[in-house]
């Protein structure tokens, strides 16, 4: 079998980027006049703006990609016949804030290679901010060079965490508890702003230390993974092992230079 042919990044990522704008613009105009919210759990929202955001994404990825399989949140699966390149992508990333007028929310498209991130765009249409990484060519913010933070005390760092009810609610609150607790102890702030590509853009760029998630799933971390990684940090299990990508996941990304010290911290 013919081996399969590198994929251009960086004109993925210019693609996500166009689609990314145009998904947010259009989820800017429907928030403000929402209508019903519909309830896919008993404490979690979806809105037609998630589902309006994931239909522009997709059918204009699989216009220039069609042979890239993707993974959505609101949709799942949808085949391709690439074995080594896949999608993922969150809608409307903090939907919950969204549906409520709260301005942290975002739009997450990742390229994953052989399962790990390549090239990502992260979109806060909100506060017009559109983050974009390539492997192995830094991480951006509106076109300028962003880098994590220098700071190398955990008494002096700003901590956030994954929101409350959420996944398994029991096991994911106890954890969240836990952290909190040694996070109150050990750091100046602690934060939970309730959506991961807001916590994972702000880490990214230096204004958090650390963001700490204790349930997740690819599409929640893929893109902000690659941006904190390629802006100087880490990400990582919270036992220091490397991400995979996998339903249910545990997550903490850091500056680098907090991060063995937030394993001991959490684990």
């Amino acid at each position: 079998m013919e081996e399969e042919k590198s994929l251009n990044c960086v004109r993925a990522c210019k693609c996500a980027e166009t689609l990314a704008r145009e998904a947010g613009a259009k989820c800017l105009e429907l928030q403000s006049g929402l209508g019903e919210v519909h309830y896919k759990t008993a404490k979690d929202v979806v809105t037609i703006a998630d589902v309006t955001s994931e239909k522009i994404i997709v059918e204009g990825l699989k216009r220039e990609f069609p042979e890239i399989p993707v993974r959505t949140e609101e949709g799942g699966r949808i085949a391709g016949d690439s074995s080594r390149y896949e999608w993922v992508i969150d809608p409307v990333d903090g939907t919950v804030n969204f549906s409520r007028g709260i301005p942290l929310w975002g739009i997450s498209i990742a390229l994953m290679e052989c399962g790990k991130p390549a090239a990502c765009v992260v979109f806060l249409p909100a506060l017009r901010e559109m983050y974009t990484a390539v492997k192995g060519g830094g991480a951006f913010c509106n076109g300028k060079k962003i880098h994590v933070s220098a700071t190398d005390k955990l008494i002096h760092a700003i901590v956030s965490n994954g929101d409350f009810n959420v996944g398994d609610w029991e096991k994911t609150n106890a954890r969240n508890l836990r952290n909190f607790e040694r996070e109150a102890k050990s750091c100046m702030r602690v934060k939970c702003y309730g959506s991961a590509v807001i916590e994972g853009t702000l880490t990214a760029s230096g204004r958090l230390d650390v963001f700490s998630m204790t349930m997740s799933y690819p599409w929640d971390i893929a893109g902000i993974a690659l941006l904190v990684t390629e802006a100087g940090g880490r990400a990582t299990e919270p036992d220091g092992s490397g991400l995979r990508f996998i339903d249910g996941e545990m997550a903490v990304f850091t500056n680098g230079i907090l991060h063995s010290v937030v394993v001991d911290m959490l684990r």
